[in-house]
């Protein structure tokens, strides 16, 4: 494809407003993509992986889950989705009905990712049914930040954002190797709703530009953590 005209620059950044980042990365896709003719099937795997994640989202059905089960649409939808390479980038800017104020909103899609996640290994499965290698990427991680950004528009109206809650979402989803859900406490969700949900709160000592960030993530992950990486990456509050 031949870019046929220079970028022509933002034409307004909208004030700051409340939004929400969720990113995920497949986790060695790099090697993956190194394969032998990857070209040939590489665009039905990212079609599979964004479309199980966008079914988080927009509604579809959580097969991989067992029992398979029936998701309904988020009351809110991303205004942004953008493809990173080795996952994707979603946004979304908070409306005058403030359902990012709604601790049930945040608390049904970090549910439903962690449950893809957890899954993913049946997606694989799935996915060995058309693919014609076997040494496919084992995890997909999700880190979700919420926090202040800022709408770009182009000048031909494409729509982009920046903020720090998309910064924060890309360090969370390269933190701890062993840990494949990370969700910034600054989610703002009750305490009540977390250990309802298994999810505890800890300080992420190394998070690189948000030392000692608090973040969410499921006990029953962290107890899966080696010793050594529990001391060198997480304090208790």
């Amino acid at each position: 494809m031949e870019i046929k005209k220079k970028f022509i620059g933002f034409k307004s950044a909208d004030r700051p407003s409340l939004g929400l980042a969720l990113i995920f990365d497949i986790s060695g896709f790099t090697m993956f993509y190194n394969k032998p003719d990857i070209h040939f099937y590489v665009t039905n795997y990212i079609n599979h992986i964004v479309d199980c994640v966008d079914s988080t989202i927009w509604g579809g059905t959580a097969y991989y889950t067992e029992p398979p089960k029936e998701i309904d649409p988020l009351k809110l939808k991303p205004s942004m989705r953008k493809f990173l390479g080795d996952g994707m980038l979603y946004v979304w800017e908070d409306t005058d009905e403030r359902f990012l104020s709604s601790p049930n909103l945040k608390i049904n899609l970090i549910n439903r990712l962690w449950n893809l996640q957890k899954y993913f290994s049946s997606i694989n499965k799935k996915l060995l049914e058309e693919m014609p290698i076997g040494d496919l990427p084992k995890s997909v991680k999700f880190g979700i930040a919420q926090g202040t950004i800022y709408k770009l528009v182009e000048e031909d109206n494409t729509i982009d954002y920046i903020g720090p809650c998309i910064n924060l979402a890309s360090r969370l989803v390269k933190y701890c190797p062993e840990i494949n859900f990370v969700a910034s406490a600054r989610l703002d969700l009750p305490k009540d709703k977390l250990e309802a949900n298994r999810y505890f709160r800890i300080i992420a000592k190394e998070l690189r530009s948000f030392e000692n960030e608090i973040i969410i993530v499921d006990k029953n992950d962290y107890s899966k953590v080696s010793e050594n990486d529990k001391k060198r990456l997480f304090t208790s509050l």
